[in-house]
This record gives structure tokens, C-alpha cells and sequence, in this order.
């Protein structure tokens, strides 16, 4: 019943390897998506590094997001803000009044923040930063462990934005 001749096998082959090719083009395409490289990025007049343990996943005109491979809930995003007036401190007290979390203020002269600690199953922790007299905020969302795969990007940001201006 199924007597086919070689070159029939042959074209059934390809047309097998054909339709398994389509499908994973979009899987592929996903991939493209997202920026792999450890290469350095400019954005809003900062180099950012990300490392060895840090990628960058998304990146436009407004954020960047860098994400760690060793902690996959760990994300790292830089995101411009309009100077309302409202502080780091003043936003995580708010959310921790909805939320329930712990508020702790951020110990570095350099920069305003806070840190909001969630106690549940799986720890999670919220940092919010904002240096001082730059349009930039960070914000640090995952694992309190995780924070630590950041530490040498958000250290890099800040000397960056208090370095004096190049002259040429």
C-alpha cells in the first residue's frame, strides 16, 4: 500500500523538514527579539555595562531593562521621570500602607531610595532609586538575593551621573 520510490521518500523528507523549520521561525524570531550581548549600551547619555551575570532584555527611549541570568525573577529597570516632587520614600510608604510590605529607607547619601520587603512563600523585595538632580529613577524588582547580580551596574549609574560634565 505505501510503496513509495526513493524520490518520493526524498520530497516527503523535505517537506517534513520544511513545515518543522516554519514553525520554529517564530520561536527564532522571539529570540532576535532580545539583546544577548554583554556589549555596553548608551542610553540617555550613560554607558551601561551590564556583566557577565546581566543582559539587557528591553530597551527604547524611555527604559531599559536589564535582567539576571542566575535570578530569573530579578529585573533591573532604568526609566525617566518628571520631577513631580514625590521621592522613592514617599511612593514605597504608599504602596507599603496598600500592600502590607516592611519599608525600609535606602542608606546612600548619593542617592534617594527605598526598599519595600514583601514577607510571603517567596520572598520578594522592591527597590526604588532616584539620584539626586538626574531625570533618571532605577527600580529593582525580584529575590533580595538577586539584588546583588545589580549591585556594580546601579554603583557604574551613579558615579556616571555625578561625574562632571566632559569638556572639550
Amino acid at each position: 500500500m505505501f510503496n513509495f520510490s526513493f524520490r518520493q521518500y526524498l520530497l516527503l523528507g523535505i517537506g517534513f523538514s520544511l513545515i518543522l523549520f516554519s514553525i520554529s521561525l517564530s520561536w527564532i524570531e522571539t529570540l532576535s527579539e532580545e539583546v544577548f550581548d554583554n556589549d555596553s549600551v548608551a542610553w540617555h547619555q550613560l554607558t551601561i555595562s551590564p556583566g557577565k551575570k546581566v543582559y539587557v532584555s528591553s530597551l527604547d527611549d524611555s527604559t531599559l531593562v536589564l535582567r539576571s541570568s542566575s535570578h530569573s525573577d530579578a529585573r533591573l529597570t532604568l526609566f525617566t521621570r518628571e520631577d513631580d516632587g514625590a521621592s522613592p520614600g514617599d511612593l514605597v510608604k504608599d504602596l507599603c500602607g496598600r500592600d502590607s510590605c516592611r519599608y525600609v529607607p535606602l542608606d546612600d547619601v548619593r542617592l534617594n531610595g527605598a526598599i519595600a520587603d514583601y514577607a510571603s512563600a517567596t520572598p520578594l523585595r522592591f527597590v526604588l532609586m532616584h539620584p539626586a538632580n538626574s531625570g533618571i529613577w532605577l527600580e529593582y524588582k525580584g529575590p533580595p538575593k538577586g539584588f546583588s547580580a545589580f549591585e556594580n551596574v546601579v554603583e557604574a549609574i551613579i558615579i556616571q551621573l555625578h561625574a562632571p560634565p566632559a569638556t572639550d
